[in-house]
């Protein structure tokens, strides 16, 4: 990747929102994606398989279908498909469970264990599904917004936005540090990451300072903002990089 591209444009743009300007990327890109999914290819074969084959959205893009109200009726017409494909799936592994008890159920072992090559099929269908295919395309989105931030860091265009950014969030900046393998280039994009930290620091010690009882002070929009900026600067944007409640955790993809 050596010429400036689309994504990079879109970078640039990001860099004077709010937030991380990947997790900024993404989160635009995202709700594209589920918008165009919704307008455009409902009724399409093979988008219906692919969401077959994933069993529908992750937890994050089900929720953002709420977003595009004006699509309730492409978004119904979706869930109802793949509410027949997993009912059918239910209802094949219902034919397979005795009526009549007591017995115990073959996909357990004595004292309650499971053995994973007991488990029904079902449920091995359902631990190796497709992932979500908005979350694919995100995945090589990701990738290039990181790989432009490393290879456009000494640009002149792109210095400049990103010194009027949020910065990248934690989560962003391991991954451009990993991919990044010139030492001065490397030295500036953190030089500049940390004075943002450290003058988000410097809203928060504000914040808690005006919030005592004896004090008059107004605080700033910028303060009252501050913890809200620092949640995303550690954790990156809601929803980016999900929990590790079910295995969430998961590094940034390279190109």
């Amino acid at each position: 990747m050596t010429e400036k591209f689309i994504g990079y444009f879109g970078l640039l743009e990001a860099c004077g929102r709010d937030g991380c300007p990947v997790c900024s990327c993404l989160d635009q890109q995202s709700r594209r994606a589920v918008g165009a999914l919704l307008y455009e290819h409902v009724t399409d074969s093979a988008t219906r398989e692919r969401l077959r084959a994933s069993w529908g959205f992750c937890n994050w893009h089900t929720w953002m279908l709420l977003d595009a109200e004006s699509f309730a009726t492409g978004a119904a017409i979706l869930y109802e498909d793949l509410l027949r494909v997993c009912r059918e799936r239910v209802d094949r592994l219902r034919d397979g469970v005795p009526t009549s008890v007591p017995r115990r159920l073959g996909w357990f072992r004595t004292g309650g264990r499971r053995a994973r090559r007991l488990l029904p099929r079902f449920v091995e269908e359902y631990r190796t599904r497709a992932g979500c295919p908005v979350c694919a395309s995100l995945r090589v989105a990701e990738a290039h917004c990181i790989a432009a931030v490393v290879e456009f860091a000494d640009d002149p265009e792109f210095s400049r936005a990103y010194d009027e950014s949020t910065g990248l969030c934690l989560p962003h900046l391991v991954v451009a540090v990993e991919q990044t393998t010139d030492a001065a280039t490397l030295g500036r994009l953190l030089d500049t990451t940390l004075a943002k930290w450290e003058g988000l620091r410097g809203d928060l010690d504000r914040f808690v300072s005006k919030n005592e009882y004896r004090n008059t002070e107004v605080v700033s929009e910028q303060e009252a903002d501050s913890y809200r900026r620092a949640f995303e600067v550690l954790a990156g944007r809601t929803h980016i990089f999900g929990n590790d409640l079910h295995g969430g955790r998961r590094s940034p993809t390279r190109v």
